[in-house]
């Protein structure tokens, strides 16, 4: 099994502005996102749930505004955050919209240790990601692809979700599915020649340097998680989240 230690995307410097002093380097981003490597992230929407996330043994949990039918979702009260952050001792991680880099400058003042751009979530801007290199905390984004999943970590993610069905159905078919689209890709990279990749970037519309890496490597060059969304009325069970693991996902 490859490496799993933390490594520094290649050419990730060209992208952030070297004059500003209030950013991590992506290599301090891409350790932290390890230290959730093998444990649950748990979604909670308020203090009780917290506790009883943590308590139940989650490495981290990630609060999120409750989901209503029709509506529009945005990033939890700051003041919520707060006192979850205040009631657990174990990493919080919250939730922007996909480009709305104003909610992910609010919650890194808040001081959240991830944030996570989600695409449940409603959508601020439809063509253009948050540059997450001008911030000093880690973010993780989702995939259906290898190319997306490339494409997100040149933006700066330091961690990747592989995700299936958003409609909290419970059902995990598509999650698996496209876990399994991310690692085959990865195993046929793994075997091309060298003058293969350029084209194969090209296919994919992925970043040739991460590309390459990602073939030295054996796998992508960040934390890989697979993601199931679900509703109260559906039930989230251990062995789902051990048929996962099997997909050779961090979590």
């Amino acid at each position: 099994m490859a490496d799993d230690t933390a490594v520094t995307v290649y050419g990730s410097n060209a992208i952030s502005d070297p004059n500003k002093k209030n950013k991590n380097a992506f290599s301090v981003k891409v350790g932290l996102a390890q230290m959730l490597r093998g444990g649950a992230i748990v979604q909670v929407t308020n203090v009780d749930q917290a506790k009883i996330a943590e308590s139940a043994g989650a490495c981290c949990v990630i609060v999120a505004e409750q989901s209503e039918s029709g509506g529009i979702s945005r990033m939890l009260d700051p003041a919520v955050i707060k006192q979850i952050q205040r009631a657990v001792g174990v990493p919080v991680m919250a939730k922007a919209r996909v480009g709305h880099f104003v909610e992910a400058q609010i919650l890194e003042a808040v001081g959240v240790d991830y944030i996570d751009e989600n695409e449940v979530i409603a959508i601020a801007d439809e063509d253009n990601f948050i540059n997450k290199h001008n911030f000093r905390i880690p973010f993780v984004c989702g995939c259906r692809n290898l190319g997306e999943g490339l494409r997100r970590v040149r933006e700066g993610a330091a961690m990747i979700r592989t995700q299936g069905d958003l409609s909290g159905s419970g059902n995990i078919v598509e999650t698996v599915r496209n876990v399994r689209e991310v690692m085959g890709k990865i195993r046929v990279l793994t075997n091309m020649d060298e003058d293969e990749v350029f084209t194969f970037a090209k296919e994919l519309g992925a970043p040739y340097d991460i590309l390459a890496q990602t073939k030295q490597m054996g796998r992508l060059p960040v934390v890989h998680f697979c993601c199931r969304r679900y509703y109260n009325t559906c039930r989230c069970s251990p062995d789902d989240a051990t048929r996962m693991r099997w997909c050779v996902c961090g979590i």
